[in-house]
């Protein structure tokens, strides 16, 4: 049973991951209600994480909370909604799995801006949305979670 909502909870969080991203492609932002409720949602989770410690948890949390830093102190270069998805998602990740999902999403942003340079589709100015690479991310790392 425990098993079954914590899987339950897993693929609800990456639906809304998955809308957040689609929205972030089309309007560049994010709405702050679909921020709360996955917030709720991966607060609700927390519990539900068999393998995270508390530290873990909390070093999830830091993770956003530095990238929420990081886009204050750019001048949201990063934006602020992408700090709160990936504090939200560090929540439930725990620390190792929302490093490596982060580092996944600026591989992948990284190699999608070569190719934009590349092929002259944009400039080093260029907003690119960084929630589908998050929502990536998140499908490595949850693939992770859900397959063990």
């Amino acid at each position: 049973m425990h098993l079954t909502i914590q899987n339950s909870l897993i693929i609800i969080i990456g639906g809304l991951l998955f809308i957040a991203g689609i929205t972030d492609i089309r309007k560049q932002m994010v709405s702050r209600r679909l921020l709360w409720i996955l917030f709720m949602v991966c607060l609700v989770a927390v519990p539900f994480m068999r393998e995270n410690s508390i530290l873990s948890i909390m070093g999830g949390f830091a993770v956003g909370f530095c990238v929420i830093g990081i886009s204050v102190a750019s001048k949201e270069q990063v934006g602020k909604g992408d700090g709160i998805v990936i504090t939200a998602i560090g929540l439930v990740l725990g620390a190792r799995k929302c490093l490596l999902l982060v580092c996944i999403a600026c591989l992948l942003m990284s190699l999608i801006a070569i190719v934009i340079l590349l092929f002259r589709r944009g400039n080093r100015h260029t907003r690119l949305p960084f929630l589908p690479a998050i929502f990536a991310g998140y499908v490595f790392c949850a693939g992770q979670v859900l397959i063990c």
